[in-house]
């Protein structure tokens, strides 16, 4: 079962607009009257800024750093070319199992720290480079340096990545300082919610879709998943009482995927019911089951942003 948001929707009158949860949805402005608002005149660190970036117990709203630049590159790409003589152009063997390949992106911001005080303004910076650049302690997963970074420009998708550098540059004439920090980690932005969830302040309505994740298996299945980004890995967790045979979009129909079930053996599970696919970009994966048991999707879209 796939639930979209329409593209367009029909106003009173029948004429189709744009969806109006989209980024790109400009409301009609009305002719308001202008009206003095007055100036403000209280102290500017009592302004709370309403963009910028959590990372690592970081807030730099709460810290009080204004987003003044976000500078977004496209990762670098594996390639693997050949040419021969008399050759327009080259042979690109990138792709592998449907996947193009990419080496560690780069992400900079730029704040702003505005207070008269420099004490203040250097204090503000290192408090912020310290708990950018830490790495907290960790009882599990002790070997991956990333962690998720999040921006307000992008509230349905997560970044995976470490604080590489925290600088700063400050003109105490304009008591401003300037503070550039930079990312080094995973190519795509990742959905902060799984492909069966509702959250309505983590949905991308411009690629917004819900999908049924967990179906029974009694015979035969088949189902269709859509994957609106990136090709992702998808984690099947199979519970089976006889081993289900999977045909995954993309593989040989001659050899599929042969799932044994999940046993038992005193206090200790034998796990043989986890797989990982990678769900093709695009529209209607169909995929096949046959066997019995039930099985759970579980994947995150990837989107190049």
């Amino acid at each position: 079962m796939v639930i979209m948001v329409d593209e367009y929707t029909s106003d009173s009158n029948g004429i189709y607009k744009r969806n109006v949860f989209s980024q790109f949805h400009h409301e009609p402005m009305p002719e308001y009257k202008f009206h003095e608002i007055g100036i403000y005149t209280g102290d500017i660190s009592e302004v709370n800024p309403d963009a910028g970036i959590k990372f690592n117990g970081f807030d730099s709203a709460k810290a009080g750093w204004w987003l003044s630049k976000r500078e977004f590159s496209t990762p670098e790409e594996y390639e693997v070319v050949d040419s021969v003589p008399y050759q327009q152009g080259e042979y690109d063997f990138s792709v592998l199992d449907n996947q193009r390949f990419f080496k560690a992106r780069t992400i900079k911001y730029e704040f702003l720290i505005i207070d008269d005080d420099p004490q203040y303004r250097h204090g503000s910076f290192d408090q912020g480079m310290n708990e950018l650049m830490r790495l907290p302690y960790k009882e599990t997963d002790v070997d991956n340096a990333y962690m998720d970074l999040l921006d307000t420009g992008s509230p349905a998708y997560k970044f995976n990545v470490k604080c590489k550098s925290v600088s700063s540059s400050d003109d105490d004439e304009k008591g401003v300082m300037t503070v550039t920090v930079e990312f080094k980690g995973d190519p795509f932005a990742i959905s902060r919610s799984s492909a069966d969830e509702e959250i309505w302040d983590e949905i991308d309505f411009d690629n917004y879709l819900v999908q049924q994740t967990y179906y029974e298996i009694n015979g035969e299945l088949t189902l269709s998943l859509d994957n609106p980004g990136m090709p992702t890995p998808v984690e099947l967790e199979i519970e089976n009482s006889s081993d289900v045979v999977i045909r995954w979009p993309g593989e040989s129909r001659s050899n599929p995927t042969i799932v044994k079930p999940i046993t038992h053996i005193g206090a200790e599970t034998i796990h043989g019911g986890n797989v990982t696919k990678i769900l093709p970009s695009g529209n209607n994966n169909n995929i096949g089951f046959t066997g019995t048991g039930s099985v759970r999707l579980n994947f995150h879209y990837r989107m190049m942003y």
